[in-house]
């Protein structure tokens, strides 16, 4: 069920199999005082109430802005909550966080945080939410995506639906790309899509729903990565399957796909079994972690990618996965286009992401570490590869993990983190405080590191953006 972070998995059902999560550490509760401190910094930005988020002038951490024991829904009243607990489309306790993306818009009124929550466990009411300025016991309530009517009566499969989702992606053009891999508990209830929606209003853009011919009864769908060229209608989309160990490819000009497998796509059997803060597991997982470089017109443009349960670190041009004919003659058919870097990791890890500058972050799950590496080096090497933050804490899992530009054009980097272990042997214990959104400055987190070009200019000064989204903001 966890099958791949997407994981895939042998103990459980949390992300089954993994994530491949689904079929994808007791955090010590924080100190008051700290705790305090880091909720005044966000309620005085929330409300107004301060001039500015004053900026160290050495590295800064990670900071929590959100944190829960357990999910909370928006329900309209508290009989339809009541009614949802009775006939557990809503179970308290279960479901878990797994994606953050932030939308900061034009105006203070479109900023919206978008959360998601795989339905691989039973009692998940919707899969894509919002994060609200309102709380249950200390829980951030979380309002479905776009609306209600996208969770009725998924099973049917009918064109408005919204079944299970692993992580979103947000592109320039103020569209949100939903990933729905159609995997409700352990079985592939509807095919995988999918979806784009205009982030201001809500409304469905595009709908590509994949062929039976090129997916399989494994199929998970985890991860994706959007293309954006020049225009907003020249749009290719990347989805990883952590199951199939395959990368599907989406023209949406033409709505068509095809699938790409390689042997880099594949999880290592000496990196299935996992160890966090003590609990060990295994989870076979395949090709999960996916980012983009930045895109410079006339060039070319390279996906990294890895497998969560592997060591490696690859990388494959895009006009090689854009080219169809390619794999005219199979999926295997063009070994030679994927490369892989010579240097590995120590442990293994899901999701990644590149900002603008061409800095690489990810977690390293065995360790409870945020890493980065500046992807004009070489992968591995103490010159461009680093950590910048470890907390057993706060970094126990990264399971999502993406760049926003705030409204001053300062790159902020989000995360979503969990127990990964707790919930895939359903030992989570919702009297602690279990998942956690954190945020930060890109330049504020790589200050003084390997990771930034050798640069040693200072942190921005000035605000951390996360101001509130009226009715459903944050």
């Amino acid at each position: 069920m966890w099958k791949c972070l997407g994981f895939s998995v042998v103990l459980f059902s949390f992300l089954e199999n993994g994530e491949c999560y689904r079929r994808g550490l007791k955090p010590t509760v924080y100190e008051h005082s700290h705790y305090e401190d880091e909720g005044n910094k966000f309620l005085c930005l929330v409300l107004g109430l301060c001039a500015y988020f004053p900026s160290s002038q050495t590295k800064a951490n990670m900071k929590v802005i959100y944190k829960w024991n357990y999910l909370e829904y928006e329900y309209n009243t508290e009989q339809e909550r009541r009614a949802a607990i009775d006939s557990e489309e809503f179970v308290p306790g279960k479901g878990s966080p797994i994606d953050v993306n932030v939308f900061y818009g034009h105006h203070p009124s479109e900023k919206k945080m978008f959360v998601t929550i795989p339905r691989f466990q039973k009692g998940v009411p919707f899969t894509v939410g919002t994060v609200t300025n309102r709380t249950r016991n200390g829980n951030p309530i979380i309002a479905p995506f776009p609306s209600w009517d996208w969770y009725r009566n998924v099973e049917a499969c009918g064109p408005r639906r919204i079944v299970s989702v692993y992580r979103t992606a947000i592109d320039r053009c103020g569209r949100l790309w939903v990933l729905d891999n159609g995997v409700l508990l352990d079985k592939m209830a509807c095919q995988p899509q999918i979806l784009a929606f205009d982030i201001r209003t809500g409304r469905l853009m595009y709908r590509h729903e994949l062929s039976k011919d090129i997916t399989t009864d494994v199929t998970l769908m985890v991860t994706i990565m959007v293309d954006v060229r020049d225009s907003c209608d020249d749009v290719f989309i990347y989805s990883a399957d952590c199951q199939g160990n395959t990368i599907y490819v989406t023209d949406v000009n033409k709505d068509v796909s095809w699938a790409v497998k390689d042997k880099t796509m594949y999880p290592w059997p000496t990196y299935g079994t996992y160890k966090i803060l003590g609990t060990i597991f295994d989870i076979m997982d395949g090709v999960l972690g996916m980012a983009l470089e930045p895109y410079h017109p006339g060039k070319d443009r390279k996906l990294y990618y890895h497998a969560m349960s592997s060591p490696t670190e690859n990388w494959v041009y895009t006009s090689h996965l854009r080219n169809q004919t390619m794999f005219s003659g199979g999926e295997l058919s063009t070994p030679q286009i994927f490369h892989t870097y010579e240097g590995q990791r120590s442990t293994q890890s899901a999701a990644e992401v590149i900002d603008s500058k061409g800095t690489m972050f990810f977690g390293l799950h065995g360790k409870q570490e945020l890493a980065c590496f500046d992807t004009s080096g070489e992968y591995g090497s103490r010159s461009s590869m680093g950590v910048i933050e470890r907390n057993d804490e706060t970094l126990p899992f990264v399971s999502g993990i993406n760049v926003a530009k705030n409204s001053r054009g300062i790159e902020e980097l989000w995360a979503v983190t969990t127990p990964f272990q707790k919930v895939y042997t359903d030992t989570l214990d919702t009297k602690e405080i279990n998942f956690r959104i954190l945020g930060a400055k890109i330049d504020d987190l790589t200050y003084g590191s390997v990771c930034r070009h050798g640069s040693s200019s200072p942190p921005h000064k000035g605000h951390f953006h996360h101001p509130p989204q009226p009715g459903h903001g944050y």
